[in-house]
């Protein structure tokens, strides 16, 4: 615009003069004056608004790589999501929750009578999960109650008596060591172990769309799926569609081990071996007992806990980022005997229980016809929490 107003100047000063030419005053030496300032001002001015340009253009492509080193320090699905303009902030499934919080869940829980409207499997679905649906209680138990929760008490408080083997001896009857090197780094309290065997470490990731579910192929839509808080992970952006899936893990390995007896079929000896299995087995207090129970199909585990009355069960929990050995491994081991009352030997269904060999029935292993079971709902009394190593 300033530019066009001194352009307009010297149009006029230049009537000016051609109009003084005409007259008999001839001297144009203040006209030109003027002129010869304007076109200077004038070429400034294009000067200046050329470097503005040039400024301008600058700032644009300064911008534009700010912006580029901006987006490439992205790295979580938050700040995508913020970058996209859909603001909300992390929340870690796993983040501890107050005895207070857990309450209310225990308690919609123990009300609801189909398990699967808050658990769900993974296919392939495996027996006998497709012939029963919904009716969890016919071979699970009811984890919940309405009970308060028990608060977990400091790990390394013992709830049974330790072992007190010699300096330089180990304890064979009870598997104690001579050291109890471990014990800063074991679970040796009741309630705080049955709190990590019965606790899960829940995560979310991007998976491939299921046939119940397209997914979303587009940010600004994953933005907007539901548990979008609890993920990480960058939505991919290929342009595929993915689906915000939950999935949940046990906090660490559990072990049983049961002893296998058998006869040499080339020495006619009496053989033991050890056998060692894994199952997601959980602890529970009942009364002034501990409980630890398991439900699995007919085999070597189940067949030596009932003849031989006893096991062993391992539990551990390793995190290889850390230096100490007694932090990075945790974990206890539990001594328990069968009971033989709460215990359930099950038909080939995995569901009607054996005549004679129900829950509530005590009866011993000579009574056991195995041609007739089909699955195993064994319950274990601990009588014993001792240290790993």
């Amino acid at each position: 615009m300033m530019k066009a107003t001194f352009k307009l100047s010297l149009l006029c000063v230049s009537i000016l003069a051609l109009t003084a030419c005409d007259s008999d005053d001839t001297d144009t030496s203040g006209l030109e004056s003027q002129i010869a300032a304007l076109e200077t001002k004038n070429s400034e001015l294009t000067a200046s608004n050329t470097t503005l340009k040039e400024t301008n253009s600058n700032l644009v492509s300064d911008n534009t790589s700010l912006q580029e080193k901006a987006v490439s320090y992205i790295n979580t699905f938050e700040e995508q999501c913020t970058e996209a303009g859909f603001k909300f902030d992390y929340v870690d499934p796993n983040a501890p929750v107050t005895e207070i919080s857990m309450l209310p869940n225990y308690m919609a829980a123990a009300e609801e009578s189909d398990c699967l409207a808050c658990h769900t499997y993974e296919e392939p679905i495996k027996v006998p999960h497709q012939d029963f649906g919904s009716t969890c209680a016919n071979c699970h138990d009811n984890p919940h109650s309405d009970d308060k929760p028990v608060v977990p008490g400091n790990p390394t408080d013992p709830s049974f008596p330790q072992p007190q083997p010699s300096e330089s001896l180990v304890d064979g009857k009870t598997g104690a060591s001579g050291s109890f090197y471990y014990t800063p780094g074991s679970y040796l309290n009741a309630d705080y172990l049955a709190s990590r065997l019965n606790g899960s470490i829940h995560n979310f990731e991007w998976a491939q769309p299921t046939e119940d579910n397209p997914g979303v192929n587009s940010l600004e839509a994953a933005c907007q799926l539901n548990d979008r808080q609890h993920i990480k992970q960058m939505f991919p952006t290929d342009g595929k569609n993915y689906i915000l899936s939950g999935f949940s893990n046990q906090m660490g390995a559990k072990l049983i081990s049961t002893t296998n007896k058998f006869i040499d079929e080339t020495t006619n000896k009496p053989v033991e071996t050890p056998n060692i299995a894994t199952f997601g087995y959980g602890m529970k207090k009942n009364g002034n007992d501990y409980n630890v129970s398991m439900n699995i199909g007919k085999n070597n585990t189940c067949y030596n806990a009932i003849m031989n009355g006893e096991a062993r069960f391992s539990y551990y929990e390793y995190d290889p980022m850390l230096s100490g050995k007694q932090e990075r491994n945790k974990g206890a081991r539990i001594l328990a005997k069968i009971d033989y009352t709460k215990t359930a030997l099950k038909g080939v269904d995995w569901v009607t229980e054996v005549p004679g060999l129900g829950a509530g029935e005590n009866f011993t292993p000579d009574q056991v016809n195995w041609t007739q079971v089909g699955a195993c709902s064994l319950v274990f009394k601990v009588e014993s929490i001792i240290p790993l190593g």
